[in-house]
């Protein structure tokens, strides 16, 4: 794109965006992004026992540590925050429909760590490698608690689903590091083959809705 055609080029995706909204309704969507915030802070008050459920498999047990996950696994907090800051600006009616779905992934998920908290047996790690420490920075700072449905893969997959409404080509890269999201948390030992399908009904149930509240018709 020539520098000239930059700057229409960007007004027009602004326009799509936050600025682009009367004040009342932009008011309204800074009041939904205080609210999505806000349910993401429950998350740690949660994260603890007793657990009333233990959902792991035979192949579960099979599944080796892969370090390399460890990467993918940890770049679920940037990678939400970038795509909320971005469809906030430039497509503020997907960045709602995203809102709406991940808060309801986060309820329905509170709901089960409340009433029907679930557990995971972690490996003991032997390693000495920067990968294999980063893992031990994943335990440290996270309980082997709140696991069924994963978030991980729910917010992953939910973040995936919308930039494909931005861009299919767009949608394609994110849909590819979801895949290897959601694969880390089973090849990091941090969740069960069972939390993973959770999470992905979760992710489909709560697009569908939020899509259709807020995004019918595309961004």
């Amino acid at each position: 794109m020539m520098a000239g055609a930059m700057v229409p080029w960007l007004r027009g995706q602004l326009r799509r965006g936050v600025f682009g909204e009367r004040w009342s309704v932009a008011l309204a969507t800074l009041l939904l992004l205080a609210a999505w915030y806000g349910m993401s802070l429950l998350y740690a008050p949660l994260n603890h026992g007793p657990n009333r459920i233990f959902l792991r498999t035979p192949l579960d047990q099979a599944i080796p540590v892969v370090p390399v996950f460890a990467i993918p696994y940890v770049s679920l907090t940037p990678y939400i925050a970038a795509t909320m800051a971005l469809l906030l600006l430039l497509r503020v009616r997907l960045f709602r429909s995203a809102a709406a779905a991940m808060i309801i992934a986060w309820l329905v998920s509170y709901a089960f760590y409340f009433f029907l908290q679930s557990y995971v047996a972690r490996p003991e790690l032997t390693g000495t490698d920067p990968l294999t420490a980063l893992i031990r920075t994943v335990y440290a700072g996270d309980q082997p608690y709140n696991d069924f449905p994963s978030l991980h893969t729910s917010l992953s997959t939910i973040v995936a689903v919308h930039w494909w409404r931005v861009d299919r080509r767009v949608g394609l890269a994110a849909g590819a590091w979801t895949l290897l999201i959601v694969a880390s948390t089973v090849l990091i030992h941090q969740h069960y083959l069972a939390d993973l399908a959770g999470g992905l009904i979760l992710a489909a149930v709560a697009c569908l809705v939020g899509l259709r509240l807020f995004a019918p018709r595309g961004g």
